[in-house]
């Protein structure tokens, strides 16, 4: 499991999930908590998960949009079905074209949500929830080293 979490950061601490009742940072939901989902109506908040980060290496991305809004998330965090580390200026997500990509490192807590629908909205844009993509590769490693 360890090496899975290695391999796959989260959303970093401080950053606000959008909800019903506005922005929320991601360290202040909790299980029960409603959030706008991947598919931008109302869901659940099923499970609530956080990480110890290793702060040196530079695996946080800022990837800002031409709607003014930005998603901060690890080079492995998918946001629309695509990892984060495989964006390019001039995509789009859905209405929008990312304008900057930065890297950077200094992340001491991340987080990520496991919603009823498989994701959730920062400042509108669809993230997907990394938390299954995790419980798989971990099954396949435990797997592997029974056989």
């Amino acid at each position: 499991g360890a090496t899975v979490k290695i391999a796959m950061a989260c959303i970093p601490e401080g950053t606000k999930i959008d909800t019903p009742d506005g922005k929320v940072p991601i360290e202040n939901i909790k299980s029960g908590t409603k959030v706008k989902g991947y598919y931008k109506v109302e869901t659940e908040v099923l499970q609530v998960h956080q990480y110890k980060e290793d702060r040196a290496p530079h695996r946080f991305y800022h990837i800002t949009f031409d709607n003014g809004m930005a998603v901060d998330c690890c080079d492995m965090h998918k946001i629309y079905n695509k990892r984060a580390k495989d964006y390019k200026m001039g995509d789009k997500v859905q209405n929008t074209k990312v304008t900057s990509i930065s890297r950077y490192n200094g992340v001491e807590r991340s987080y990520d949500l496991l919603t009823a629908d498989g994701g959730y909205l920062i400042g509108g844009i669809p993230v997907n929830s990394m938390i299954p993509e995790m419980a798989e590769t971990i099954v396949e490693l435990n797997n592997k080293l029974a056989a």
